[in-house]
């Protein structure tokens, strides 16, 4: 199941990726501000050095205006064997 979470979570961080460097042009600094958070919590996020916590999803969700159920969409965990 680890392997399946780990998957799910480099897949939203991906999905705020692609809208940070669209609406944020790549600026960690802007789009801290606009979160709420310090620039290396940014920088750690997207370099996979740390989990997100519910607070911080709640935060960047807001920043990028996308409903945290869209940034969930299609993603799920399988049973396995």
């Amino acid at each position: 199941m680890q392997k399946q979470l780990d998957s799910i979570k480099k897949e939203v961080i991906q999905r705020i990726y692609v809208i940070f460097e669209k609406d944020f042009g790549g600026n960690n600094r802007k789009f801290a501000r606009a979160v709420g958070c310090n620039e290396k919590t940014i920088r750690d996020l997207f370099a996979d050095k740390h989990g997100m916590t519910l607070n911080l999803l709640f935060k960047i969700t807001k920043a990028i205006k996308v409903s945290p159920s869209k940034l969930l969409e299609d993603l799920e965990l399988n049973e396995e064997d």
